[in-house]
């Protein structure tokens, strides 16, 4: 028995130093993976910090003066309770920028807490701080702000509220306001296009004209405008003719310059009331580029005779200059009664180095057949003479209109193609060479209308590819010489009785 007894104790005990055994390590072993996550998601986060909660109305800063490297300034509501820079009154305000920072300082949020010792503030920057903000709140409670170095890593920056000794972690956005300029909060939108009337159907904003000069155009201005009843506009012209220095019709280029001039906004404003030397120093003493500029909303209505009419409403008149360019390519420019200096992209001003010869149309003349009496063409010691008799209530088109030289009838049809020749000889380029001698070719335009003017193109030699085109109002271009031969080419095919071969 005693043995027995001596067995069984060993057993009982080894029992128990197992169980002892398994109890420790499960213990010791580690969480599952949920617990252990859910633990350290825990410990991780750290919730922000709230350092100023004054939002509770809708406009809880009256005045912030701030003070960084640059400059010192104050922002406080003008008379109509609206935040504006003192002293920039007189200027528009950038309102987004200003109630972005307003928002922001009514409710200032940390990322952490960094330090409770405002002993170790020139650890963080805050001894000699990058800049300062006294907060004067709607309840007339005043809150200094200091901004010290940048974190490492650009994790944001360093903070601390007046004698608080304790010193914040702030993010990057809230820092950069405290540095920012005071031309900041200065408005860039300098031009709005005019605003068409809520029962105004057919209104839209256009240019009616723009004037430019400056330097760059040695004084020789470039003006255009919009033909002011549309009904007016000559087939193909894009809707704005040439006032100086000569009156022409446009190309293309003044649709799209005309689209985009109905607003102008700056990239930002530059200086703020610029002295004499500042306006000399960007260029705006004696501005590169002038443009006088008018806009309005162009809208129809009914006349009394059931015909529409076109009006205009909402006209304003602006005038923008531009002076030199920032290195980044962007103008130096001052634009209205703004004592302001703001920077406005190339983009924004695609009238800036715009001349005659980029926006004059290409042809040498653009007139609907039916408005023609008669054609004259002088080539080869020989001019023939087309006479054209129109019949406007002829349905038909062949025999609403009859070609006739010399008394003799020819084809219509063909005339019509031998026309589209003569719209086909156009602008190629510019010269301010004179021609010399005499004219190889001269072709004259007759109107029906005696309020039109006859239009007259002389040809000239000039090389072995071009001549050189004189018009009957002193304008001088070159054309291709095989468009011209191309012309008499076929004219005389069209007299022999042939087709007009166009291409």
């Amino acid at each position: 028995m005693k043995k027995q007894a001596r067995t069984l104790i060993i057993i009982t005990t080894a029992v128990l130093v197992l169980v002892a055994l398994l109890l420790g390590l499960l213990f010791l072993l580690p969480e599952d993976d949920d617990e252990t996550s859910s633990t350290s998601n825990t410990e991780a986060s750290d919730p922000s910090i709230n350092l100023i909660s004054k939002d509770t109305v809708d406009k809880p800063v009256k005045k912030v003066v701030i003070k960084n490297d640059k400059e010192e300034f104050t922002i406080a509501r003008n008379d109509e309770k609206q935040l504006v820079v003192v002293g920039y009154e007189d200027l528009p305000i950038n309102t987004t920028d200003i109630d972005s920072l307003a928002s922001s300082l009514a409710n200032l949020t940390a990322i952490r807490k960094v330090s409770d010792d405002s002993l170790k503030k020139a650890d963080f920057g805050l001894d000699k701080p990058r800049a300062t903000a006294t907060v004067t709140y709607h309840d007339d409670s005043v809150i200094s702000i200091e901004l010290g170095d940048e974190a490492a890593g650009d994790s944001g920056s360093y903070l601390r509220l007046g004698d608080d000794d304790a010193i914040y972690l702030i993010d990057t956005m809230f820092a950069l306001k405290l540095m920012q300029q005071s031309v900041v909060y200065i408005g860039s939108d300098l031009i709005v296009a005019p605003e068409v009337k809520k029962d105004d159907q057919s209104g839209q904003a256009v240019m009616r004209s723009m004037k430019l000069s400056g330097s760059f155009r040695a004084g020789n201005p470039l003006s255009f405008a919009l033909y002011e009843n549309p009904e007016d506009t000559p087939i193909g012209s894009s809707g704005y003719f040439i006032k100086t220095p000569k009156i022409k019709g446009t190309n293309e280029t003044v649709t799209s310059i005309a689209q985009s001039s109905t607003s102008l906004s700056a990239t930002q404003a530059f200086v703020a009331h610029p002295t004499s030397a500042q306006l000399k120093q960007y260029g705006l003493d004696k501005p590169y580029s002038i443009c006088e500029l008018t806009i309005a909303v162009q809208t129809t209505a009914a006349a009394d005779d059931d015909e529409t009419v076109t009006k205009y409403y909402g006209t304003g008149n602006h005038i923008i200059k531009l002076g030199k360019k920032d290195k980044d390519g962007n103008y130096y420019t001052m634009v209205d009664n703004y004592n302001a200096i703001y920077l406005v992209s190339e983009t924004s001003v695609p009238w800036a180095e715009l001349r005659y010869e980029d926006i004059v149309e290409r042809t040498l003349f653009m007139i609907n057949i039916a408005e023609v009496k008669s054609i004259s063409i002088e080539a080869n010691n020989k001019k023939t003479t087309f006479e054209l008799t129109h019949f406007p209530d002829e349905e038909e088109r062949d025999k609403n209109m009859v070609v006739k030289v010399d008394g003799k009838t020819y084809s219509t049809p063909e005339f019509r193609s031998l026309y589209q020749l003569f719209l086909m000889i156009v602008r190629y380029g510019e010269t301010d060479e004179k021609p010399k001698g005499e004219p190889e070719v001269i072709f004259s335009l007759n109107p029906i209308s005696k309020e039109d003017k006859t239009i007259t193109a002389s040809f000239y030699k000039y090389s072995p590819s071009l001549y050189i085109c004189k018009l009957a109002d002193g304008d001088i271009c070159t054309v291709r010489a095989s468009e011209v031969k191309k012309m008499i080419d076929e004219m005389d095919n069209y007299l022999k009785g042939k087709s007009v071969i166009l291409s």
